[in-house]
């Protein structure tokens, strides 16, 4: 089947948070493998418009020279990123592993917390088996998990536990339904990673690397049996690598992480028979690439499961995909601002403040689980806080200070001389294809009738009271929530 403008923008809303009609065209004329190999081999795109806008607004040289490392300015550092990236797919996923890795600022210094995201920009498409080991060193992990209080004669169990319960297998396997791991798992895992320590990156060479080690006399070198009486059954004087290994290599974390792509990625999966078969398929690309991320998301990104109509608008959108999501497919503006002398410059954090009021607090997710997506976003007070940040879009008209914003000619590129043109013209560029007739016809109406309630001729160029209105009313629509 010909791979469409709607695909590519469906695609892009998934392996991104959307783009301005260009953006999408450009990726439909690549068809569908093509416009996923672009994506997803983010490396290859330029993306020096970006780091000279970070190296213009945050002086993050080097971490031991003064204090501009706060929780207030990596989340404006990372908003910045997700709004003006031209990879993406690298912001996209970073978002995935944060949450499913998840560490908060609640208890993680913010440098470490800022040298995990990087981490998870380094590995996050390899092969699993080394972004796990990567992020089980990290120091913003062995904080978050009382890894520096996992000694020898004293183990303490919270990483042993959540590495196999929610970094790796699940308590039950997904398609069996039979359970993955025992308490006693549980006890000998920990030992494995008794004494695992790292080093203030402040006092070493490498302001961005918190070396990690083990120390010796904390480190318990008596064997250790996993897995009795399974076929994965291991005994030895096993470590914590060793114990990596084991686990990335058993079916059921292949099996695990598909159904948790799936849900971030496609549509959330169920316990029905065609769901099992589904995450057997794609865990069998896991296995046979060697445990490879980006060969199992090329897989699921080109699949007909994930172009299915269960697929689209199958998600809700996160509160950062709505924020970034907007900004970026009606062109709008967000200046960071700079803090870069050390000195009291001016600075929007804005961004981050708006999708905190919606629940998604990024860089301090609520608790080990990470966010609770989908339904977990909707109420009545985060509903509010989407239309507030809608509101505050359209009605931004200081284009000078930082913060976001949305010129007149930004919306007149797509302001048509007859109302029905004009709406149809903003739903696709919202990407809202398949909105019901009665929807658009309210929408034409508010732009025909003047304050007064008398119907009125529309003119393009009274843009800044009708187009404003008619662009909030699309950012409030229940369709404007899915993704």
């Amino acid at each position: 089947m010909a791979f469409t403008n709607e695909d590519a923008a469906h695609l892009l809303r998934r392996m991104g948070f959307g783009g301005n009609p260009d953006e999408i065209s450009d990726l439909e004329s690549r068809g569908k493998e093509g416009a996923v190999d672009y994506l997803l081999n983010h490396q290859n795109i330029n993306n020096q418009p970006l780091d000279d806008l970070l190296t213009a607004s945050f002086n993050f040289v080097d971490p031991r020279d003064g204090n501009r490392f706060n929780q207030g300015e990596i989340r404006r550092w990372w908003f910045t990123r997700m709004v003006h990236t031209r990879r993406q797919f690298e912001e996209k996923m970073t978002l995935f592993w944060h949450n499913h890795f998840a560490t908060a600022l609640s208890q993680v210094q913010d440098l470490y917390m800022y040298i995990q995201n990087l981490k998870f920009r380094q590995y996050g498409l390899s092969r699993f088996d080394d972004l796990l080991e990567a992020v089980s060193k990290d120091a913003a992990m062995l904080i978050w998990l009382n890894g520096l209080q996992n000694v020898a004669g004293s183990p303490n169990e919270n990483f042993g536990r959540e590495l196999q319960e929610l970094f790796t297998m699940g308590i039950l396997d997904p398609v069996t339904g039979q359970a993955n791991y025992t308490e006693d798992d549980v006890k000998q895992v920990a030992r494995a990673f008794t004494g695992w320590k790292f080093r203030n990156p402040r006092q070493g060479s490498d302001p961005y690397n918190a070396e990690w080690f083990i120390q010796a006399n904390q480190h318990d070198n008596g064997s250790k049996t996993i897995y009795a009486g399974t076929p994965y059954q291991v005994s030895g004087n096993l470590g914590g690598e060793d114990v990596i290994g084991i686990i990335c290599n058993r079916p059921q974390t292949g099996r695990f992480l598909t159904k948790k792509l799936f849900d971030f990625f496609v549509h959330p999966l169920s316990s029905s028979s065609q769901d099992k078969q589904t995450i057997d398929k794609f865990a069998s690309v896991y296995t046979s690439s060697n445990h490879s991320i980006k060969e199992l998301v090329r897989a699921i990104f080109t699949s007909d499961e994930f172009f299915s109509e269960r697929a689209r608008y199958g998600l809700v959108k996160q509160p950062v995909e709505y924020i970034v999501g907007a900004i970026r497919m009606l062109g709008a503006d967000y200046r960071p601002g700079a803090n870069v002398t050390g000195e009291r410059n001016q600075t929007s954090n804005a961004l981050a403040g708006f999708s905190r009021n919606m629940t998604q607090d990024i860089f301090n997710p609520p608790d080990v689980a990470g966010w609770d997506l989908n339904l977990g976003w909707t109420n009545t007070a985060t509903m509010l806080e989407r239309f507030n940040f809608a509101n505050a879009l359209v009605t931004n008209r200081n284009h000078t200070n930082p913060g976001v914003s949305i010129t007149n000619d930004q919306l007149g590129e797509y302001t048509k001389s007859k109302s029905k043109k004009t709406v149809n013209k903003f739903l696709e560029v919202m990407n809202l294809f398949g909105v019901p007739k009665e929807v658009k016809t309210n929408l034409r109406n508010y732009l025909e009738t003047d304050d007064q309630g008398v119907k009125v001729g529309y003119d393009k160029n009274d843009i800044d009271k009708k187009i404003r209105g008619l662009v909030h009313q699309i950012l409030c629509l229940p369709e404007s929530e899915l993704n």
